[in-house]
């Protein structure tokens, strides 16, 4: 496709749409079975911390996926990665929606996480390169929004198939998602062109998992009445250091890697880690809305469904706003949006602790759900794409992806300690709820400061 035209032809919408798509099938799993959640305690007598794995499990192996993907795309190109990625999801998807235990369960979330992994950073990069640079940041607008909502939805349509069918329908929907877009980015993707052959860094992907591993463990296990003291008591504080010691080597690691999973020299570009920190800020508020539906039950006393329907308030915000974010990054730049971005999303997550009805949970989600359409997709993406060479741009979209990821593992895994204290995950009490969105409230603050330091475009 051409990139000196500023109008996008029918073949740009069709291989939008794909990739749209794509990201769809990927977002919408990390939450879409949270409403489910007691209904899969109750039938593979799973409870608690246990319970709390089915989204923090599935957080973890995308984490690790997302650097892997992006880079064997670079080496095998994006069309062969991306379809292989499907066809994992669509596989994992199928042995979740037959698991009978809860082992069974968490390794096909596994399988599912390590295929969707690759779909958000390499759609990103596809825009970036098959795509005019005056309509990037509208295509990643729409990508952003489809994250986005998918995401938020992901509770409304899990709460809604669990009622009316059972928690393994979630899984047979995903499975043919995972069809559709196969047949779909088959058509559209233009063909494989690989851009090195430098060895795979095996050494640093199996340390960073051994430095990840361990540390989402200890913060799902944290108490929030005695944080520090269940941080350093053993085993916890033994993994801690295992963890650090882990990560400190893949990091001397990837200093030399030909072809590092993570290249360390993005860090020295301030505009790689301002925007690094933003998309760890946006997971870990993706994380917060993912329990909402359980803190309406908790709060109010409906059932999984209605629950879930709340949610659309979000989805429809972040639908109707996301895009206009796009455009106004090609108009005025990203500074001033993601500025705004983070500056309504800690509000909103502030005001989330005081929600006590149906009105407030709509509009302080409404609130919540502007700041995010500022933070998801283009604005940050935008400036990912500008400070990066083109045999670096897959793998950049991979950092900030799994600084996403790892903000919804982070958050998510707090989210299971909180909840886990006290009554646990089925009757949970509201306190829990209100150490959640003031956790969401606190990182945003420092996402709302963070952009002041980008250059003006």
């Amino acid at each position: 496709m051409a990139h000196n035209q500023q109008i996008l032809t029918r073949p740009h919408w069709l291989l939008l749409a794909s990739l749209m798509l794509g990201v769809f099938l990927g977002a919408l799993d990390i939450s879409i079975v949270s409403p489910a959640l007691p209904n899969i305690a109750r039938d593979l007598n799973a409870q608690g911390l246990g319970l709390s794995w089915i989204i923090t499990f599935y957080t973890l192996v995308y984490v690790l996926a997302v650097p892997l993907m992006s880079s064997l795309s670079d080496r095998w190109g994006r069309k062969r990665v991306l379809l292989a990625n499907i066809v994992l999801f669509g596989l994992g998807s199928l042995y979740a929606a037959f698991s009978h235990t809860i082992v069974h369960l968490l390794i096909a979330r596994g399988v599912q996480a390590f295929g969707a992994g690759g779909l958000f950073p390499i759609a990103s990069t596809v825009v970036g390169e098959e795509f005019p640079s005056e309509r990037q940041g509208m295509a990643l607008g729409f990508i952003g929004m489809v994250w986005g909502v998918a995401a938020i939805i992901g509770p409304l349509i899990g709460g809604w198939i669990t009622q009316w069918f059972s928690w393994q329908a979630i899984f047979y929907v995903s499975t043919a998602l995972s069809f559709l877009t196969l047949i779909m980015a088959w058509k559209t993707l233009p063909p494989s062109t690989s851009l090195h052959h430098s060895p795979f860094d095996w050494p640093g992907t199996i340390f960073l998992g051994a430095g990840l591993l361990p540390l989402v463990y200890v913060l799902s296990s944290l108490k929030d009445t005695a944080v520090w003291h269940s941080l350093i008591t053993p085993p916890n504080g033994y993994l801690l250091l295992l963890s650090i010691a882990a990560l400190t080597i893949f990091f001397f690691l990837e200093r030399r890697a030909a072809a590092p999973v993570i290249p360390v020299q993005f860090f020295k570009k301030r505009a790689i880690n301002i925007s690094t920190a933003l998309s760890f800020a946006r997971g870990m508020t993706e994380a917060g809305i993912a329990f909402l539906p359980f803190y309406a039950i908790a709060v109010l006393g409906i059932d999984p469904g209605a629950a879930g329907t709340l949610i659309i308030a979000t989805a429809v915000t972040m639908f109707l706003l996301t895009e206009p974010a796009g455009f106004l990054v090609d108009k005025i730049g990203p500074k001033i949006v993601l500025i705004f971005g983070g500056t309504m999303t800690a509000l909103g997550a502030f005001l989330m602790i005081y929600a006590n009805s149906i009105l407030t949970f709509i509009l302080y989600q409404i609130i919540m759900g502007t700041g995010l359409s500022a933070l998801s997709g283009a604005p940050v993406r935008y400036v990912v794409l500008r400070a990066t060479k083109d045999t670096q741009k897959a793998s950049a979209q991979g950092v900030v992806s799994l600084a996403s990821s790892f903000g919804i593992m982070v958050g998510s895994a707090l989210a299971g300690s909180f909840l886990a204290t006290g009554s646990g995950v089925q009757t949970p009490p509201i306190s829990a709820f209100h150490n959640i969105y003031l956790s969401v409230a606190t990182v945003a603050v420092i996402a709302a400061i963070l952009p002041l330091a980008l250059r003006p475009r």
